[in-house]
């Protein structure tokens, strides 16, 4: 049974993350991300990573985004290089709202979403990339995680990823609370390197990106402000001041040390 013929898993019926991953909480994420996105940096990390795969982007590349979200990457892929792609995801509603765009984005050919758990559903196939962006930060047994990604990937073939981490100390009081709140396990970038290499893949990059973190949520917090009237237009104030304090959190975290991001490449050997 192949990934695209998994039936939704009955687990995966009442994710939300904590409310975090309502209808509602996924599209005004999405006005501060960019459309398509509730990941950082949005198109714009979606063509770094590009960058990242050159010339293994070509027609027909299989190609399976884990924690797909709303599509936006999944979507790029297919339009800009063939690619044919499967997201999986655990929220329903993200799912949801990925299926509804199929038809605008003319992709039905080449792009099937599968509501599910990736530690559990039943593959009978491997992909050529394997693409992931913020959202392996939701799974607590990552080295369980990562065998199970390996095995997914083709012999020669390549993992990306971009995740929330930390730093090598504790961290204050309040960024250990938002991680306890959110349900995140979060580890830093060497060590999350260190677990790719144990599960068997090679070549591993490890980048600590946290200044582009910092820069692109500065520069996202800066596009809302500078049009709230359009984000009121569809969300409400309170909408509008979680998402601002949201974001000048997380800078305080990252200039404090406590909160990192990091970008990761690794190829399965052949």
């Amino acid at each position: 049974m192949t990934v695209q013929q998994t039936a939704d898993t009955s687990k995966s019926q009442t994710y939300d993350n904590n409310g975090q991953y309502t209808r509602k909480g996924i599209l005004r994420y999405e006005k501060i991300f960019g459309d398509g996105y509730v990941s950082t940096g949005g198109p714009e990390t979606t063509q770094y990573l590009c960058t990242k795969l050159q010339e293994t982007l070509r027609p027909g590349i299989k190609v399976l985004d884990v924690g797909s979200g709303i599509g936006g990457a999944v979507f790029h892929l297919v339009r800009e290089y063939g690619a044919v792609a499967t997201g999986i995801d655990l929220s329903p509603e993200m799912i949801a709202i990925a299926r509804e765009r199929i038809v605008h984005e003319n992709a039905a050919d080449n792009v099937t979403f599968v509501l599910g758990d990736i530690m559990e559903v039943p593959a009978g196939e491997t992909f050529d990339v394997i693409w992931s962006r913020d959202a392996l930060m939701h799974v607590a047994d990552k080295p369980r995680l990562f065998a199970r990604l390996f095995e997914l990937t083709k012999p020669g073939g390549q993992i990306v990823i971009t995740d929330y981490a930390r730093g090598t100390n504790e961290g204050s009081p309040e960024f250990r609370d938002y991680i306890a709140q959110t349900g995140y396990n979060v580890t830093d970038p060497a060590s999350y390197g260190k677990l790719l290499e144990d599960a068997g893949y090679v070549d591993v990059i490890v980048e600590d990106a946290t200044e582009k973190f910092r820069d692109i949520m500065r520069r996202e917090s800066e596009r809302l402000t500078a049009n709230p009237d359009g984000f009121l237009s569809e969300f409400s104030v309170a909408d509008l001041n979680y998402l601002r304090d949201r974001w000048a959190m997380k800078e305080r975290f990252c200039k404090a040390g406590d909160m990192k991001w990091g970008i990761y490449k690794a190829t399965r050997p052949r």
